[in-house]
């Protein structure tokens, strides 16, 4: 059901199933998990062993200050016991107030993303009205282009990272380390 609206528009095609219909509105009301919707607390096509294997180490646990497993349980990559609600809306007034103070913001997009397509990001990113100041254009890593980026005003950068998934840093980690070195640095990326 995770998509279903009640008025007939596009649907995305994504890894697992069907995706947020494009420009569908958000209804108030609890978010299914993947859990939730497969009724199970494995996703298809992911690997977690290993992630899960060092989340759940002692040593892991007692250097992030995590409380024992025994007292919480084992970290799981899907969970059932996160609530998670649409309540508030859409979040653009939110970034307008604090991008028109000052606030410097930076959104990326893996241009391989199948769960969140880049061109969704970037659309959302004009969808603030912002005036382009700085041109669409590659960025580089290591002498090689890494992406695209496009400045607004209010310190607003919209960047995408060649070949990255929806975890960018996982696909990615050399290239992520540099766009976001740069962008706390508040060099031009």
């Amino acid at each position: 059901m995770l998509g279903e609206t009640e008025r007939p528009l596009g649907v995305r095609k994504r890894m697992f199933g069907r995706s947020w219909p494009f420009r569908a509105p958000v209804r108030p009301g609890l978010v299914p998990t993947w859990p939730q919707l497969l009724n199970s607390l494995i996703v298809p096509c992911t690997d977690d062993e290993v992630a899960t294997s060092w989340l759940n180490s002692p040593d892991l646990r007692s250097a992030i200050h995590a409380e024992n497993e025994s007292l919480t349980g084992p970290w799981m990559l899907c969970s059932d016991k996160i609530r998670y609600y649409h309540n508030l809306g859409s979040m653009i007034k939110y970034h307008r107030n604090l991008t028109a103070r000052g606030y410097r913001a930076l959104i990326f997009s893996g241009d391989h993303d199948m769960c969140v397509p880049y061109t969704g990001s970037e659309a959302w990113t004009g969808s603030l009205g912002y005036k382009i100041v700085d041109e669409w254009r590659p960025w580089f890593s290591n002498e090689q282009i890494a992406g695209y980026t496009q400045g607004y005003e209010y310190n607003l950068t919209f960047l995408t990272i060649k070949g990255a998934g929806h975890t960018v840093p996982e696909y990615k980690p050399r290239e992520s380390l540099d766009f976001y070195s740069r962008f706390l640095a508040g060099e031009k990326i």
